[in-house]
């Protein structure tokens, strides 16, 4: 009735053909088996929800593999041409499996033009080994069978080989249209990485008692096993003597050359160090989001981590001091004075209102002194102009 809340009824046609789709599209989504169709509870689901619908006219397996197929293709034809004239940053990683079998993966990052971001896999390969050629040509390939001329950013991890691997794409991607300042700031180390291999080195330093930790619980992730466990010190400690399958087990690996059970003195350092990696962790996780742009949030981080490591190497506890003067080191390898980093982190920080070259100038004051952050504040002033005046040149060329 007008006027009043409620259900409209709204008429609708069934096709076979529209449940066909649908059917093939929850396929892919779900990431169901093909057989998943033929099950019996499921045909007895699609009937009863749909009478219309005989068991008949439920596809088959093959039927069903096809339609996927054709989706895949109408997809990749409309994720051809948003990427038509954008510039992309890309994302690749490499990996063995225990099969002893090489892979290769390739992300495309780039935005449309109502501003939104988008994260897309262009490649999800096997390859022939990790040399530096072998990659290059891969990615080569992919970009051109997907019409990409535009890369603004490579984003690899730290193995050696990606060095290779960049210097391969600046050479035989130099020439194309979309190409920024002859791809001098194409090379983008992974910051989540980085992370990971200064704490690394610094667990190195407590690494006996967070390995009696994972030992009694078990669980991959340093930090959320410690963050939990820290908080059971005296359960743990008790199990010691109210279960015997627990002490059982330590004894027999203590007696065989091993490690014993937790005790307070492990708990303690872990329960410091907790809170520091908690640090780490949250920088992880914002850093791998693919849902916002993470380039203006990395400085932010790294000048609350690298303090953090600043302050823990004047401690007094020695166990801790040594933590932090390895990660400084680490940091140094990477990050170096602030010069080791690509440069459009810095300008993607400047360009975030809240923060601007002062903040740059701040942070850099804070951990190295004035002399360095007049530096480095004028490269990446130098840095912005240069992208600038490239950006002033494309528009020229376009309304020439």
């Amino acid at each position: 009735m007008d006027g009043e809340e409620g259900f409209q009824l709204v008429p609708a046609a069934f096709t076979i053909e529209a449940s066909r789709k649908a059917l093939a599209e929850r396929v892919i989504i779900d990431e169901l088996s093909f057989s998943f169709i033929k099950g019996y509870e499921f045909q007895r689901y699609a009937t009863t929800l749909q009478p219309k619908l005989q068991i008949r006219d439920i596809p088959s397996r093959q039927t069903v593999a096809r339609d996927v197929i054709g989706i895949y293709g109408v997809e990749r034809e409309k994720l051809r041409g948003a990427l038509k004239g954008r510039r992309v940053c890309l994302t690749t990683d490499t990996w063995t499996s225990i099969q002893n079998l090489c892979y290769m993966s390739l992300t495309g990052h780039f935005i449309d033009d109502d501003w939104k971001l988008h994260k897309r896999i262009l490649n999800f390969c096997q390859v022939e080994d990790h040399k530096r050629e072998t990659i290059g040509r891969k990615i080569e390939l992919c970009l051109r069978e997907w019409g990409i001329s535009g890369i603004f950013t490579l984003t690899v991890d730290n193995a050696s080989s990606n060095g290779g691997t960049i210097k391969f794409l600046e050479n035989v991607t130099k020439d194309w249209e979309g190409t920024v300042l002859e791809h001098e700031f194409l090379h983008m180390r992974c910051c989540a990485h980085i992370l990971n291999l200064i704490m690394g080195d610094g667990v190195r330093e407590i690494d006996a008692s967070i390995a009696k930790m994972r030992e009694a619980v078990r669980w991959n992730s340093t930090y959320l096993m410690l963050e939990t466990t820290q908080k059971f010190d005296k359960v743990f400690i008790r199990m010691d003597f109210e279960d015997d399958s627990y002490s059982s087990y330590f004894m027999n690996k203590e007696n065989s050359g091993g490690m014993r059970s937790p005790i307070s003195i492990d708990f303690q350092n872990c329960r410091t160090f907790v809170g520091f990696l908690k640090l780490f962790y949250n920088a992880t996780k914002k850093f791998s989001g693919s849902l916002y742009v993470t380039a203006n949030t990395f400085f932010d981080e790294m000048f609350v981590i690298q303090e953090n490591i600043s302050h823990l190497s004047k401690s007094q506890n020695h166990l801790f001091k040594n933590m932090a003067t390895k990660m400084e080191s680490k940091f140094d390898k990477y990050w170096g004075k602030g010069d080791k980093m690509n440069y459009l982190l810095y300008v993607a920080v400047i360009l975030d209102p809240r923060k601007k070259l002062r903040f740059l100038k701040f942070c850099f004051s804070e951990i190295d002194g004035n002399e360095v952050a007049d530096v480095m504040v004028e490269l990446v002033r130098d840095t912005l102009v240069k992208l600038y005046d490239f950006t002033l040149v494309l528009i020229h060329q376009m309304y020439k």
